[in-house]
């Protein structure tokens, strides 16, 4: 059941991104979706650099060489690139000829696969917390 719904979550957004469009606008769109849902997690994992700086390391920790300034300048780097990815991803190429509408399809449908990703991880993590206290 899973498999057939996923299926048609498939379809759904391979049909919302070819509205008013052609083939090549759809691919677009796609790809962009693509980009910033994997971009997103490089996010907060450099963002996650500057909260780890603040406590001490373990003994089997291994650091980032330089110390915490050294980490802080490559997460700065690391957080600024991976932002510059995601608002560059959100721009439609220069030959799309409605450049709001495949704005709006990007934002729109990015956000609605990562919404649904957060409503399927908080669904598990609460079956998940359930099971472990027998509710």
């Amino acid at each position: 059941m899973n498999g057939f719904i996923g299926v048609l979550c498939g379809i759904l957004f391979v049909f919302l991104g070819q509205a008013g469009t052609n083939v090549r606008g759809a691919y677009d769109v796609l790809v962009s979706m693509g980009i910033i849902t994997y971009f997103i997690p490089y996010g907060f994992l450099f963002a996650a650099m500057f909260r780890v700086q603040r406590e001490k390391a373990g003994p089997e920790v291994i650091c980032v060489p330089g110390g915490r300034p050294v980490a802080k300048l490559v997460a700065c780097v690391g957080l600024f690139t991976t932002l510059l990815t995601l608002a560059l991803a959100v721009l439609p190429p220069a030959e799309e000829a409605h450049k709001v509408l495949a704005t709006v399809k990007i934002v729109g449908l990015s956000s609605i696969l990562v919404g649904v990703g957060a409503i399927l991880y908080y669904a598990a993590a609460r079956k998940n917390r359930n099971h472990q206290t027998g509710i």
